[in-house]
């Protein structure tokens, strides 16, 4: 017995070995299965043998008794349904395994009493599909001769076929799918024959085709009355879905006949003329299993392809036919595809053809046709043709070769043809064929395609009659120039710019430098060289003569500008480097940078795309085939290998002179390319150039040019990275001496030679290691001389310092340490989360351990850990500033939150204890931090450590609940928010102070209003509440632990119902305007406040006409109100509107109190509607009550204009 027989079995008794585990499942089919299993197995245990084969038959013959017992003799019904059930479902597993030898034999047998398990009516679906699988391993194991009934018998292979073809297309989804497997693994094992299709193909397909036909003629003869029935359409939908999914079956299994397959794309392609989008995607997925099975190398799947894509052009439909047209396009494109990836040469040749049937869609005046042809033929360019079809000899034989180059040409013709009157409909859709021709042809459309180019330059040049299509011909123009290059596009294509007359033969081609700047890559130099500068010199020439304020200086001023532009892309890996790039070029650039600083950062740009480029170029894994061919990786290391050879250090050299003659503030691209160039010198050369840079420094620090100094400095930072280790003992004297520079930027700068340092190698951090005693007492000392902008700078040293310590140098950080605390609290956020990142460095570095010496003999030493830094910290606590006792506490918050799973209980309650006496100190600035430092324990501490804590830390917090400066209201009631949700409300209340019981039951009410509001539901999903509402509030955990907090005026007693209360600042919006320029100095005068009151044009007019000065006449024009008859003279007079004293006495009188009833004043007022009114003892400031705009009663409320009358009796 060999390997596989002997997995085959024991994958047998896995199978009997679970069922036997199921004897106590709760589930009777399975429990009742088991049993069937274990009695079985107890009846043949007697019988059994060594030899494998009598044992699966002694199984066979007692499953086959069982099923006999469960059946009517006579009859042949079942009597017995859940014992004929396990009885089938263990023959489904028997006889799979049993020899095949035995199922040829007792086939007729067999297939008697496994048929009323499928046709009787009592049997329901878990009997059917064992019956199934029955029925499967008969067939899978009957040989040619059975399947030809050569014998001339009554039960043959074909009726239990029949059998399952009918199942494959039955209604019940479970029964329908294992049939179609069991016709699938049939057709997957067919018998020793000739040929490899299976004998039982055409029977299974004729069964297919045949029915899918009937169904639809049934469909198709319908009345109009039937199809309008929903449940009727549905049905038929149905079994042409079923029966599309046996067909998709079928060809899966790369069995269908060769002679049904026209019949097959003729019913898939009147399937695709239906409306309902499932029975169209379903014959697509038939369509692409059949392109995918035949899709193989032998020859007899090739001539079965080329008879479907045949059969396929052939079935065309009319181009005028909107839905069938575009199904019919799809199914081309996959076919096409699908096509091309098995025989790419042979698809390429048949693309002219394709190009040719598919014209007569892009000629259809309907919109939908021709755009799905023309995507259709973009599809088609784009898969199958691929880079290996368009590669030279000797990659590719002289006939493939040379049948490309024909078919290239063709197409050529064919995109001209496209280019004609005929398809001026659809003129954007052919540009876009041709953009994707340039793209996947590349350098092999050259000289084929150049014919078309010429027609399209023409519709750019005749802008008044091909305006629309400028876009899509620029785009063609610019994949002409990336893939058959500049040179070749501009012998057809002269720019011209040389034509200054009238000269129509020659027309001027200006627009096409943009084109040229964006597309221009792998290019020869040697074309800018020889077109470009001449064109530059010519247009210089004639600056003089024009005067400074003349339009035409600036064209010409904007015509050499675009031509410099192009300079940074023909230096993007130029094929001609070598050759192009001369010195005398290379000191025209130099002498550029020199005289004209306008173009400096155009030359210095391309002086960096010469080296970058290059470098990614050998660096990178390009798939791209063909500029491999034309240009090879080794090439761009020659090109490198000469420059820095050739050109290095001249250029290096006028590169530090002209970032030395730059002012600070743009001068960060100069020292990108110095960089790049630095890359790729040779070490002598980088020795010698370095050692030239320290000789400037040392002149420049003797005379005291500090801005000098500080631009050597930051090229010898570029340097450092590159620098050979010979060089360091260097650096670190220049560190030495730049260190104590009053200068800001020189300190600046000289900070950064240690931390560059340490990310150049382990060479380089290793060399700081053995300097490390020098540095840090440099460091030290210079702690008084800091300058302000340096100190970020020299807490990264630090940093990097610390990280590179040895175990017995700890005492570096004890020495250090209080000036990083004291920067936790810098004004500067970079200095501040430097610091903090320091901390961090410094106590996971004490965690690794080692020896804290702090250099007195008398002194102990100390082991290095967590616990020791925490100590060593709070000597901070005892400062003598209030700054630094609060920054102390800032820095343990950090720590804490980051090593409090490193510390131990006691540890961790000694600093708590001692910090929550900080929030009784009368210092904000300490309580500040104290509160922060709370947060983060009530947040991160083990709940059993800070329960026993709360009832202390109550009281303590809401010392500062009444606080409203630095927001320590809300940081306290935020923290009491934190401690209800923890410990729970009856906890807290318990412990809270009965003066501010009020505070708590806000936070209570504040809770329970955002619950029924079902915002800020913390309670059910607090994690999710914090990522949706604060991930992008804070950059780390410690942060948002520390300082996120409510709102602080949110929740409190006279809020709103309405909501938080919450300023805004809205933007006025106006329609028909530009997008607000968030850069425009005139952008405040947008922003409001509050969000603007929005009038139309019926308020306008209201406004209009309830203005007392204004109204409309018949034809709604605005005329001015005025006094009828002659306008008086007191109307005109600037003076009226100027009060006398007399004047002033009498209003005074009128308007003054008078005696009413009883004696009392009366004061006069003013009514709404301007009149005179008094009122007794009133008070005369009542707000104006606001008018009601809304009724929220009912909804014919109408607004009375009765005036308010006073209902008080006198």
């Amino acid at each position: 017995m060999d390997s596989d027989q002997v997995a085959h079995l024991l994958e047998l008794e896995d199978k009997l070995s679970n069922i036997r585990a199921q004897i106590n499942s709760k589930l009777d089919n399975q429990k009742h299965i088991a049993i069937i299993l274990s009695a079985v197995e107890e009846n043949i245990k007697d019988h059994a043998t060594n030899d494998t084969s009598k044992n699966l038959v002694n199984y066979l013959v007692s499953f086959m008794s069982l099923l006999d017992q469960a059946m009517d003799s006579t009859t042949h019904e079942i009597k017995d349904l859940q014992l004929a059930t396990s009885a089938t479902y263990l023959l489904d597993i028997i006889f799979h395994y049993c020899p095949k030898k035995l199922l040829r034999a007792q086939f007729a047998e067999v297939l008697t009493k496994i048929a009323p398990c499928i046709t009787d009516e009592k049997a329901e679906a878990p009997i059917i599909r064992s019956g199934v699988g029955c029925l499967e391993a008969l067939l899978i194991a009957q040989d040619t001769q059975a399947w030809n009934n050569t014998h001339d018998l009554t039960i043959t292979p074909k009726r239990g076929l029949q059998g399952l073809l009918e199942l494959s297309l039955d209604h019940r989804p479970k029964i329908r799918k294992r049939a179609c497997e069991a016709i699938s693994n049939i057709l997957l094992n067919p018998p020793v024959a000739p040929t490899p299709e299976h004998v039982a193909s055409s029977l299974i397909s004729d069964f297919a085709i045949k029915y899918l036909s009937n169904v639809l003629n049934e469909f198709s003869t319908l009345s109009n009355k039937k199809l309008k029935n929903q449940t009727i359409k549905d049905e038929y939908n149905g079994k042409i879905i079923r029966c599309l999914k046996l067909i998709n079956t079928i060809v899966s299994t790369k069995q269908w006949p060769t002679s049904q397959i026209e019949k097959l794309c003729d019913l898939l392609l009147e399937i695709t003329k239906s409306t309902e989008q499932f029975l169209v995607s379903s014959s697509f997925e038939c369509f692409e299993s059949l392109f995918k099975s035949m899709g193989e190398s032998t020859g007899l799947a090739e001539d079965k392809f080329l008879k479907v894509l045949n059969t396929i052009f052939q079935l065309k439909p009319s181009s005028s036919d909107i839905h069938l047209a575009g199904s019919w396009i799809a199914v081309v494109v996959k076919g096409v595809t699908t096509y091309s990836l098995h025989e790419p040469f042979k698809c390429v040749a048949k693309l002219p053809d394709i190009f040719k049937i598919m014209s007569h869609y892009l000629q259809s005046e309907t919109m939908e046709i021709s755009f799905s042809a023309s995507q259709g033929l973009i599809a088609i360019l784009s898969s199958s043709v691929n880079d290996n079809v368009l590669l030279s000899p000797p990659q590719v034989t002289e006939d493939q070769y040379n049948l490309v180059n024909d078919v290239i040409t063709e197409l050529s013709d064919i995109f001209s043809d496209f280019l004609s009157i005929r398809y001026s409909h659809c003129s954007k859709e052919i540009l876009n064929i041709l953009t994707v021709a340039f793209n996947k042809l590349k350098s092999r459309s050259n000289p084929a395609l150049l014919k078309p180019l010429r027609i399209v330059d023409k519709w750019r040049i005749n802008e008044e009659n091909y305006l629309e299509l400028r876009g899509e011909v620029e785009t063609v123009i610019g994949a002409a120039i990336e893939f058959m290059g500049p040179e070749i596009v501009l012998q057809v294509l002269p720019l011209n710019l040389d034509n200054f007359g009238n000269d129509t033969s020659r027309p001027g081609r200006a627009w096409l430098l943009p084109i040229l700047r964006d597309h221009i890559k792998h290019a020869k130099l040697a074309t800018f060289i020889g077109q470009f500068i001449p064109l530059i010199k010519l247009y210089e020439s004639k600056y003089e003569k024009l005067p400074s304020d003349s339009v035409q200086l600036r064209i010409f001023q904007t015509v050499v500008d675009q031509i410099w532009s192009t300079l940074p892309h023909f230096c993007d890996v130029p094929t001609d480097l070598k050759e192009s790039f001369t010195d005398e070029f290379a000191s025209d650039l130099c002498s550029l940078l020199y005289s004209n600083v306008e173009l400096r950062s155009t030359i210095i740009n391309a002086l960096k795309n010469l080296v970058e480029s290059n470098l990614s170029y050998a660096e990178s894994d390009n798939a791209d085939l063909l500029p491999m061919e034309t240009f090879p990786r080794e090439e761009s290391l020659k090109n490198i290998e000469y420059l820095s050879t050739t050109k290095v250090m001249n250029v290096l050299a006028v590169l530090f002179n002209v970032y030395t003659q730059t002012p600070a503030n743009s001068r960060g691209y100069i020292l990108e390319t110095i960089e790049s160039y630095l890359k790729i010198t040779k070490e002598e050369d980088m020795t010698k150039t370095f050692n030239n840079v320290c000789a400037l420094l040392k002149t420049s620090m003797d005379e005291k040019q500090a801005n000098l100094t500080s631009t050597l400095l930051d090229i010898i930072i570029v340097m450092v990275k590159y620098l050979s280790t010979s060089a360091y003992g260097t650096l670190f004297n220049i560190f030495g001496q730049t260190i104590n520079s009053t200068d800001t930027a020189v300190q600046k700068r000289s900070y950064k030679i240690i931390s560059r340092l340490s990310e150049t190698s382990d060479e380089a951090k290793m060399m700081i290691s053995s300097h490390i005693t020098d540095i840090e007492n440099i460091i030290l000392s210079n702690s008084e001389s800091v300058q302000t902008s340096a100190r970020s700078g020299r807490l990264v040293a630090i940093k990097t310092v610390v990280d590179l310590l040895p175990n017995d140098h700890l005492g570096f950080i004890a020495r250090i340490v209080a000036e990083i605390i004291l920067a936790t609290k810098d004004v500067n956020e970079r200095t501040r989360d430097t610091a903090f990142e320091t901390l961090l460095s410094m106590g996971k570095r004490m965690q690794q351990g080692g020896i804290i010496k702090l250099g007195d003999q008398d002194v102990q030493e100390n082991n290095a850990n967590i616990a020791e830094f925490f100590k060593i910290i709070s000597v901070g606590l005892i400062g003598e500033s209030q700054h630094m006792v609060s920054s102390t506490v800032t820095a343990y918050a950090c720590l804490m939150f980051e090593f409090k799973d490193l510390l131990s209980e006691d540890v961790i309650m000694e600093i708590y204890d001692t910090i929550e006496l900080y929030l009784t100190s009368n210092s904000r600035e300490i309580a500040k931090s104290a509160i922060g430092f709370t947060k983060v324990c009530v947040l991160g501490l083990p709940e059993p450590l800070m329960k026993p804590k709360v009832p202390e830390l109550i009281p303590k917090l809401l010392r500062w609940s009444h606080e409203h400066t630095g927001h320590f209201k809300a940081k306290v009631k935020h923290i009491l928010e934190r401690l209800i949700r923890r410990f729970g409300y009856e906890y807290i209340e318990a412990n809270f102070p009965e003066d501010d019981m009020r505070l708590l039951a806000n936070i209570r009410k504040t809770r329970n209003r955002n619950k029924r509001r079902g915002e800020g539901n913390e309670e059910i999903n607090p994690m999710a509440s914090d990522k949706s509402s604060k991930a992008s509030k804070f950059m780390s955990a410690f942060d948002e632990a520390v300082y996120d907090s409510a709102d602080e005026n949110s929740g409190s007693d006279d809020e709103s119902s309405g909501g938080q209360r919450k300023r805004e600042q809205f933007i006025v919006e106006k329609t028909g305007e530009n997008p607000l320029d968030l850069l425009d100095s005139q952008t405040l005068a947008h922003i409001s406040s509050t969000r603007p009151k929005k009038f139309n044009k019926k308020d306008q007019k209201r406004r209009l006409q309830s203005d007392d000065s204004f109204a409309f006449d018949a034809e709604g024009k605005l005329i001015v109100k005025g006094q009828k008859g002659k306008a008086s003279v007191e109307d005109d007079d600037p003076l009226k509107e100027v009060t006398s004293g007399i004047n002033a006495y009498l209003e005074a009188v009128q308007n003054g109190p008078t005696r009413g009833q009883r004696n009392k004043l009366r004061f006069k007022k003013k009514n709404n509607g301007g009149d005179d009114g008094f009122s007794d003892n009133e008070d005369n400031t009542l707000p104006k009550s606001k008018p009601m705009t809304k009724n929220k009663i009912g909804k014919n409320f109408k607004k009375s204009n009765q005036k308010f009358k006073s209902r008080r009796r006198l």
